[in-house]
């Protein structure tokens, strides 16, 4: 089992390994069918107490095994809506270990798609853990394009394990990231963004660095609106406006801030689009 929580490949079990420090848990899978059964896996201290939370309930706990190991069914179905996972390893002599990511799944009402995703308390890069119509993970995608306020760019998506993704921002190289052993890559870009019609190119390469693949991708970096944040987002696949308010807000029930200032586009807060701008209000403005 490899850990789903990496910064430049490495993980935070070899972070804390290396500085004697904890270990927060972490997700590496969560899956769920349409009829609501989900399994979990992650990673944790040896035997650590891993608690997990839906919002800022607990909906059980499961022991890590010797390695930090564990795996943790739910005794019953998540009901549809929208859920945000996060865990939590209580210590008696100081502060709860929190994990520094949360997944967030949605579960149609009826039969349909559903999506989970996990994304950084902080921001930065997203993975799509399930995705709507889920393929193989062989053919190279770009899932998530996200940017602040500073032009960063922030991407993710899938390719064949073990290859290579090399980033382009609007024909200029923006960086190299690996393909884990899940199908997953993620990168910031080292070119910045600035407002106006942009494309990102990811070339997929094997291991004798040829180019198997290519996907290119466009957005749009819009000025500066009156009343609103400095930037805004560019809707692609894998976005929804919860992940979107997480990552801007810091709660993804702040949705509703999005959906308000931009009713002009958006007709159901739970259908939106690739292609679609929106606005990101001040939160303190209202």
């Amino acid at each position: 089992m490899t850990s789903g929580s990496t910064v430049n490949g490495e993980s935070d079990q070899d972070r804390a390994s290396e500085t004697g420090g904890p270990v927060l848990p972490s997700f590496d899978v969560v899956r769920i069918d349409p009829q609501g059964n989900t399994v979990m896996a992650g990673r944790a201290g040896p035997l650590a107490t891993v608690i997990v939370l839906d919002g800022e309930t607990e909906i059980g706990r499961i022991a890590a095994d010797g390695r930090g190991e564990w795996v943790f069914i739910p005794p019953e179905a998540l009901g549809a809506g929208t859920h945000e996972l996060s865990l939590r390893v209580d210590q008696d002599d100081s502060e709860a270990l929190v994990s520094d990511s949360v997944v967030v799944m949605s579960i149609p009402e009826q039969d349909g798609d559903i999506l989970i995703i996990e994304t950084a308390r902080g921001g930065g890069a997203s993975r799509i853990l399930q995705a709507p119509s889920q393929k193989s993970a062989i053919d190279l995608s770009v899932e998530t394009v996200d940017y602040d306020d500073q032009g960063r760019v922030f991407l993710s998506g899938q390719a064949l394990a073990g290859n290579s993704i090399q980033i382009y921002l609007d024909n200029a190289f923006a960086g190299r990231a690996e393909v884990d052993s899940t199908g997953y890559w993620s990168i910031e870009s080292s070119e910045l963004a600035m407002p106006g019609q942009h494309t990102v190119r990811a070339d997929e390469l094997d291991a004798e660095s040829m180019v198997i693949a290519r996907v290119e991708v466009p957005f749009n970096r819009q000025p500066p609106q009156p009343g609103a944040q400095t930037g805004a987002i560019t809707v692609v696949k894998g976005n929804s406006l919860w992940r979107i308010a997480r990552r801007v807000y810091g709660e993804g029930v702040m949705f509703t801030l999005i959906y308000e200032a931009n009713q002009d586009q958006i007709k159901d807060p739970d259908l939106i689009y690739p292609g679609q701008v929106f606005t990101l209000p001040v939160r303190d403005r209202l």
